[in-house]
Order: structure tokens, then C-alpha cells, then sequence
């Protein structure tokens, strides 16, 4: 990682143009982000070495299949399920050789790389070991709980604490852990349940709470419903038809909301609402029940929960494929019938 051919994302925004070509070694948020950047400049050929079947591997797929076609249809090749056996720089720009999951090879030349695979704590030679501080069994991260560490007068916070690497993160982790060095009362332990992050991809994706892969990985059983934003009023007029929302509840008569994933225009303004409904641990009726703006995309988050309270006026008969309600138990998805 020379900064000028073999980048991090320290060195890529210090480039002074635009290179001709660049591969992005990583297809996590950030990687994804890189390469939507630079194939909206139009610029720059774009490449993606994705070590897994699809990018954004963490998300549900319908996430991670909209997002890889936008990026295809601007010109971004992806290397799927691909392993990176080299790469060096060679006559002023980056040669990579690829082996792919069929046995075949593939050597391939740009003219910068851009390194999106993680980083991990500064925290070594700083005396850690000597204050006995505990790290994680990772070896990366510092063990900790609501902000403290085993040891009572030090606290960790932001992407050192181990929990979500978010800026917005670190900053509510050191309000809470300096409240906590000088707290009269106990405070409510931080809750990263309800947590809003936004992926500023093509189109744009937002996410709090659990997804339905991780209700499968850890048999939550589980309620979902989803919305086509080419349904939605708001949508329709700005022409940006591309996108959903999906609601995850839980699987008995509460329907409490356990997560949330918007994709489209606006989608980072349409989760707060529901990233609060987590934290208070409350049911979709009142979703149901507010008045919302008129032509808003949020109208959409509305028709979601009354779907599942099969109250809404949009019929799965007419839309088709634009609505879909179901319970996802065992791994097992069922349709739920709505009139």
C-alpha cells in the first residue's frame, strides 16, 4: 500500500484526477460505495473483486441484487466468488491475477487499486496488557460493556468497543461513556438494536434492525411485508420508481417491528420513524394510525404495516409482484393471505 498505485481509503481521496481504471478489492459498503462514486463520474472503469457469490453478502439478497445490477448497467465489472492470488504494481499502474471459483485464472491491469477489506484498532504499544485490559477472543477489539471495560475506570468506545463501526456510533458511545464516568444514577445501557445506517449506493439503501437473513440464521420466526416503491404516489412523480421497503415483525398477534430495510430515493429519511418504534418496543399500529404527508415516500412504510394488519387498500391481485406478505418460520417462507 504505496497511497499513489496500491490505495486505502486514506490515499484515494488525495488523487488529483481521474484515474483511467481502478479495482476495488472488497464488495462491503464501503467498496460498493467506492465503486458507485467513480462509475457515476463516468470516468473510470471500474472493477470489483468480490471473494463471496454477491456484494453487500451481509444484506438480503434482494438488497445486494439491486444494487449489483445498478452497478452493471454503469459499467462496473464484479469478480464473483473470485480470490485475490496477486497483485503488484508494474510499468506505473497495478497488475492483479484472480482465481475464480471454476479453476480458471485471470491476470488483468488498471491503473490504481483501492483496498476495502477492513481496518483494525490502532491499539498496540500503548499498555493495554499492562493495565489488564481484556481484548476480544478476535484479538482486535476491546471487550467491554456499555462502554466500559473490564477494567472499571476505562472505557472504549467507537470502532475500537468492538459493536457498529459508524460515526454516529462513536459519538453516542463517548456521550454515554463520559455521562457514565461521572454518573449520580444509573443510565440506560446503549441499545444497538435500533440502530439507522445508510448505504450512499445507486439506488440509495437504508437499514436498521435485523434482516431477513439474519431471522433465518438465527430462527427468529418472523412476519414480513413488502413494498415496490412503483406503487407509491411520491415515487411515481419523481419518476424514481427503482426501490422498496420491507418490514420485518414479529411472527404473533403484537407484530412488534424488528427491522427495516429501505432502498430508493429518500430512503435514508423513511427509518427513523421506525428505528424509534424498535426502541420502544411498541406495535405497527401506530404506524397505522398517523397521518402521513401527502405525496411523501414514506406513504409506502404506511401501506407496509397495514398490509400486515390487512387493512390496505392496495390489492396483491391487481400489483402482482409489487406486494408481498409472508411468515418466514423454520427457514420456511408461506404466504399470507390478504384480501
Amino acid at each position: 500500500m504505496d497511497e499513489k498505485f496500491i490505495l486505502t481509503s486514506d490515499g484515494i481521496d488525495k488523487i488529483d484526477d481521474y484515474p483511467e481504471s481502478i479495482v476495488i478489492v472488497g464488495a462491503g459498503v464501503i467498496g460498493c460505495e467506492y465503486a458507485t462514486i467513480f462509475s457515476n463520474f463516468g470516468k473510470t472503469k471500474v472493477y470489483i473483486i468480490d471473494r463471496q457469490e454477491r456484494i453487500l453478502p451481509f444484506e438480503d439478497e434482494d438488497i445486494s441484487s439491486i444494487v449489483a445490477k445498478r452497478l452493471e448497467k454503469s459499467g462496473v465489472i464484479i469478480h464473483h466468488s473470485a480470490s485475490l492470488e496477486r497483485m503488484e504494481v508494474i510499468d506505473g499502474g497495478v497488475e492483479y491475477e484472480l482465481a475464480n471459483e471454476d479453476d480458471t485464472r485471470e491476470i488483468i491491469r488498471v491503473k490504481k487499486a483501492l483496498l476495502s477489506i477492513g481496518r483494525i484498532p490502532n491499539v498496540e504499544n500503548i499498555g493495554l496488557e499492562n493495565a489488564g485490559v481484556a481484548m476480544s477472543k478476535r484479538g482486535v477489539h476491546i471487550g467491554d460493556e456499555d462502554t466500559r471495560t473490564n477494567i472499571p475506570n476505562i472505557y472504549a468506545i467507537g470502532d475500537v468497543s468492538g459493536h457498529i463501526t459508524l460515526v454516529n456510533m462513536g459519538e453516542i458511545e463517548a456521550r454515554h461513556a463520559v455521562e457514565k464516568m461521572f454518573e449520580t444514577k444509573p443510565l440506560v445501557p446503549i441499545s444497538y438494536d435500533n440502530v439507522c445506517k445508510i448505504m450512499f449506493l445507486t439506488p440509495e439503501v437504508a437499514a436498521v434492525g435485523i434482516n431477513e437473513q439474519q431471522c433465518i440464521e438465527k430462527n427468529i420466526p418472523v412476519r414480513v411485508v413488502k413494498i415496490d416503491y412503483s406503487v407509491i404516489a411520491r415515487a411515481i412523480a419523481m419518476r424514481k420508481t427503482e426501490g422498496f421497503f420491507k418490514i420485518i415483525v414479529t411472527n404473533d398477534s403484537e407484530m412488534k417491528i424488528l427491522g427495516m430495510r429501505a432502498v430508493g430515493e429518500h430512503a435514508s429519511s423513511a427509518i427513523q420513524a421506525v428505528g424509534l418504534l424498535i426502541k420502544m418496543n411498541v406495535g405497527i399500529e401506530v404506524l397505522s394510525e398517523l397521518v402521513h404527508p401527502h405525496p411523501s415516500i414514506v406513504e409506502g412504510i404506511q401501506e407496509c404495516v397495514r398490509m400486515l394488519l390487512n387493512k390496505s387498500i392496495f390489492k396483491s391481485s391487481v400489483f402482482k409482484d409489487k406486494l408481498s406478505c409472508y411468515s418466514l418460520v423454520d427457514g420456511v417462507r408461506t404466504n399470507l393471505e390478504r384480501l
